[in-house]
């Protein structure tokens, strides 16, 4: 483990917020997540150094897990490729209008079925440090897939149309040191979206500790809005779009799953008790009140941004 200094501003001073485990993998360990005393950064010191935190990200690590086109539940299917297409269309929404064949970088593409779920009108190339998971994208989907990290790979100034990281950002030791490479890469008209976990939710506050968004020890840090904003200030960039357009019903159910396991301690009941949230009557239920939250309210579990490049 290493001490680490407030990923925006620099400051050592914090407060302590969580003293937690690792709720989804029940890895060993134990870690804290702290809060800036200068600019209120919720980020997790001491970390994981970058050598050490690959012992977290298992094989059965959701993200690294096959396409959705081949899950076996119709309704389920349907939701993942939704979700696909909803990512498609805010691209499509964004992307500069250009002759000829667009480029598009995934960073963290895991097994690359973001990527697969696009059109072919677009060049399409990823980047993901796990070797399983970009062999997958690779031999599955026949995509151009680097191994490692954004700033290692050997990729040309301003040359991609869009770059995209879907729950990437809060893994990384240095955002502002990927962010800069983010922007070497984009061409002057070029746009970044990312999605991050949002901490300025409302079930954030309502589950506290127990909360699917800060996945201890893989969150190094956990923004709300005010930290996205300076962290593009910081880098270079500015905010287009902000919308909360997917997730929140998905994280309340894993919320509720990690509060059961310490607080139920007969398996039948908390299966039972899981299975009175995670349904679809109660997903349909909840969807109007999920909408408003996220569309209306924007405060979603998760928060996508679009941006732009500030002119140099």
């Amino acid at each position: 483990m290493e001490t680490t200094p407030c990923l925006l501003c620099g400051a050592t001073e914090a407060e302590p917020l969580f003293h937690l485990k690792d709720f989804l993998l029940g890895l060993p360990g134990s870690f804290h997540l702290v809060r800036c005393a200068e600019c209120g950064l919720v980020y997790q010191n001491p970390r994981p150094t970058e050598a050490a935190i690959d012992a977290y990200y298992p094989p059965e690590y959701d993200p690294y897990v096959a396409s959705p086109w081949e899950v076996p539940n119709p309704l389920t299917r349907a939701i993942l490729v939704h979700g696909l297409a909803k990512r498609w269309k805010l691209v499509a929404k964004w992307a500069p209008n250009r002759s000829g064949q667009r480029r598009i970088l995934d960073v963290g593409c895991a097994t690359g079925v973001f990527l697969a779920a696009g059109s072919a009108e677009w060049a399409k190339v990823g980047v993901e440090l796990s070797p399983k998971a970009a062999a997958f994208a690779r031999e599955h989907f026949g995509l151009t897939v680097y191994e490692g990290m954004l700033e290692e790979t050997p990729l040309e100034a301003e040359s991609f149309d869009v770059i995209t990281m879907w729950d990437v950002l809060e893994h990384l030791h240095d955002p502002r040191r990927t962010l800069a490479r983010v922007r070497h890469l984009l061409r002057p008209d070029g746009i970044f979206i990312f999605r991050v976990p949002n901490f300025d939710a409302w079930d954030a506050r309502l589950a506290g500790r127990y909360w699917a968004g800060l996945d201890q020890p893989r969150h190094l840090f956990v923004p709300d809005e005010a930290a996205i904003a300076r962290l593009l200030t910081i880098t270079g960039f500015r905010a287009a779009e902000r919308l909360c357009m997917s997730g929140t019903y998905g994280v309340l159910v894993l919320s509720w799953r990690f509060w059961l396991r310490e607080h139920v301690g007969a398996a039948g009941r908390r299966r039972a008790a899981e299975r009175a949230l995670n349904n679809p009557a109660t997903r349909f239920a909840l969807a109007p009140l999920l909408w408003a939250i996220d569309k209306v309210a924007r405060k979603g579990s998760l928060l996508t941004v679009v941006a732009r490049a500030v002119a140099r």
